[in-house]
Order: C-alpha cells, then structure tokens, then sequence
C-alpha cells in the first residue's frame, strides 16, 4: 500500500524542481524558434548539410523552409474514416499455457450519409512458433518485440482490408493508426524475418496507394526530436557535422563534459518548437525521417514522410507515406480530416478511440480467458502448467 505522506512530500520537491526549470525552458524555446526561422532563410543549404553530416543523432531531412505553416481547409462530405487499433493477451510461464490473443478493433465512420458506424474487433489466438520465441536461460517466453511486430503488422493489415473492401466510387476517405509508420522495431531483427515482415507491411500501403486512401500514422505527445537535431547544424561551426570526432565528450558527465556550440534545446522536443509556431488547425512544413536507414539502404524509394498538427489541446505528429505527401491533394485531405476527427474527439481522434474500445483487453477478460483454457485442457486431460504463483493470485488469503 502506498504512503500518501511520503508521496505528497516527494510531489512538492517535484513540482518546487520544476518551477526552476521554467526560465531555463523559455529560454530554450526562444532559441529553438530563432533557429528555425535562420534554417528557413536557406533552408536547400542546410539540407545539404544534413545529407552530408556524420550526425550520431536522428536528423528530420527538409523537403521545404522548415517554418512553413499550412492551414486546415474544411473537410468534404460525404467522407468516411477507417481506424485500427490492437491489443493482446500473453501468456507466461506461470499459466496454463504458453499462448497469445491478438485482438484488432476497428471503426469505419462515414459522414455526411446517414449510414451507422461500423464498431467491431477480431481476437486471434496464437501458439507460438520458434520465431515468436525469446530464449531467457532455461525458460522460453514469447518475445515482447516480435509480438509488437505482429500486432502492428495485423492492425495494418485490417486497416488495408476495409480499405480494399471500399466502393469504388466511394467519397473521400483516410485511414488511421494508432502511433508511427516507422518499422524501427525491425532494425535488430535478422535479414530473413525482416524482409518477410517489411513485405508484408509494404502491401498494406500499396493498398492504399492504389485506392487513394491516405494511410496516416497519429501520434498523439510525439517525443521525437529529428527537427530539433537538424536545426543543431545551424550552431554547428564545422564545415561537416562530425559529432563524435568534432565533440566527443558531448554527453559525458561534467566536470568532464564539454558543451558543444550546437548545445541549448536538450530539454525540448519537437512538439514544443511548434506549439510556439503554429496557430490551431495549422501544420508545419514537411520533413522526411531518417530513422528508417536501413529500409532506405535496401528499398532507396521507400520514404516517411512527417510534419506535426496543432489540433488544440497538443500539437500531434502525422507520418505519412511518400506517395501522400507527393500529391497535394491526398497531403490536404489527410491534415483536414485528422483536424476534424480531433476536434470531434476532444482532442483525439474520434475514429482511433473507438478503434481503441473495441482493441482494449480488460484484466478480468485476460482472466476468463485462461479459465476457459485451463477448463479446455482439464476436459481434453491435458497436464496444467499453471504455477503455485500463479494459483495464490486467483484469491486472497489475509
């Protein structure tokens, strides 16, 4: 049981640090923004600095002046939205059996028809298999990582089925998911698995592309800092950004750290920069990530594109595939509907939290699902593995 007093006496320390911090943080704000206004006045030259810069840090690649602003145009009717998200049930070595649950929700809304929205999920059981399989010691769990794979894969791939199933006259449409496009999770997976993984994600883009359906990564609080890294060269003094051989002790501990001249935004990110920029329904400039080098070094046409929304309540990060942004009015198209859905939502799109509801595995559905495996298996005189541990935990004794 928790010690409220011991906590509230932590709080007021925490909020009396914070306090601080406040004119440190406006500060770095203000520095932030003059440096995006000086990178627009020869925003092609920065961009060739990036390109050529051994930058240990992700760097946003321009594709226009970075301060660009955009305003939301009106969303047409009728329009539908198509959303996914996902869950899972695992299983570990204290229940009945090693297994797994995938559970994808979805909600097509059409407006401007008169037609219902569509709300349902499909839960998928799994046994794992030696790819879902992470080796710990003497024990074999299923691998955190490749079940966020999988998970993600399938929510994409649900995403392109109601796309495909689509008419073909059918008005406007987008189609959303939860959190980024960007398979960063597969840099440390081998080559055979990857290049299956990533074949199958390509496909549930291309489905898009050929529809015309912009396929749009939300992300709701980004952290990332790619824009802020890339204005970093703006303060850098060196003909080429070589972070490690230019200022090697940059993020080592003082005493013996030594600032570099790029130093003075560690403690933002790029929502904060354009919070300060952007008016609400208004997005930034494009970039490109390169945080997906080792897709790019196999499949060079294969690109993410980014730029960040203020919707109101935060400032949200939109990831796009190359052939959205490449066309002008599947790029409208996606910035007016995801305004729109936030503003129907309270902030969040109303589509993804739908998608949400009918994704999320509650604890006590978790619970009735391994009742029902471990009454299958009594019935079926198959052995229990479910522990002493797991046992004490279905009831309380003190």
């Amino acid at each position: 049981m928790l010690d409220f007093a011991q906590i509230v006496r932590q709080i007021d320390t925490f909020t009396s640090e914070q306090a601080r911090e406040l004119p440190k943080r406006a500060f770095a704000l203000d520095e932030a923004v003059r440096r995006l206004n000086r990178a627009s006045e020869e925003w092609e030259l920065l961009q060739e600095r990036i390109e050529e810069s051994k930058s240990s840090w992700y760097l946003a690649e321009l594709c226009e002046a970075p301060n660009r602003r955009v305003s939301a145009e009106s969303p047409v009717l009728p329009c539908t939205v198509i959303a996914t998200d996902g869950s899972q049930i695992v299983g570990d070595r204290h229940d009945a059996a090693l297994c797994y649950v995938l559970n994808v929700g979805k909600a097509i809304i059409r407006y401007g028809t008169g037609e219902r929205a569509t709300l349902s999920s499909r839960p998928q059981l799994y046994l794992p298999d030696e790819e879902m399989l992470d080796s710990k010691g003497e024990q074999d769990g299923i691998s955190p990582r490749r079940l966020a794979i999988k998970r993600f894969v399938a929510e994409m791939e649900t995403l392109a089925e109601e796309v495909e199933a689509l008419p073909t006259l059918q008005p406007p449409a987008i189609a959303l998911v939860d959190g980024t496009l960007l398979f960063w999770l597969l840099e440390g997976e081998t080559e055979e698995y990857r290049v299956k993984t990533l074949t199958a994600y390509e496909q549930t883009l291309e489905v898009g592309r050929r529809r015309r359906v912009p396929i749009v990564g939300y992300i709701s609080s980004p952290q990332s800092k790619d824009v802020l890294n890339a204005l970093r060269l703006v303060e850098c003094p060196y003909p080429l950004a070589d972070c490690d051989r230019h200022c090697p002790n940059r993020q080592k501990p003082k005493p013996r750290g030594e600032t570099p001249p790029c130093a003075g935004n560690e403690t933002l990110n790029d929502a904060d920069l354009f919070e300060q920029t952007l008016e609400v329904g208004e997005r930034s400039a494009l970039f490109k990530s390169s945080r997906m080098r080792f897709i790019r070094e196999e499949r060079p046409s294969k690109n993410i594109y980014f730029c960040y929304l203020h919707v109101g309540v935060e400032v949200v990060r939109l990831e796009i595939p190359d052939w959205v942004a490449e066309e002008t009015a599947l790029l409208e198209r996606a910035h007016s509907l995801c305004y729109d859905q936030a503003q129907k939502g309270a902030g969040y799109p109303v589509a993804l939290t739908e998608a949400h509801e009918q994704a999320v595995v509650r604890a006590s559905e978790r619970d009735t699902f391994f009742r029902l495996v471990e009454r299958k298996m009594i019935g079926d005189s198959i052995p229990l593995l479910s522990t002493r541990k797991a046992l004490s935990k279905q009831r309380r004794r003190v």
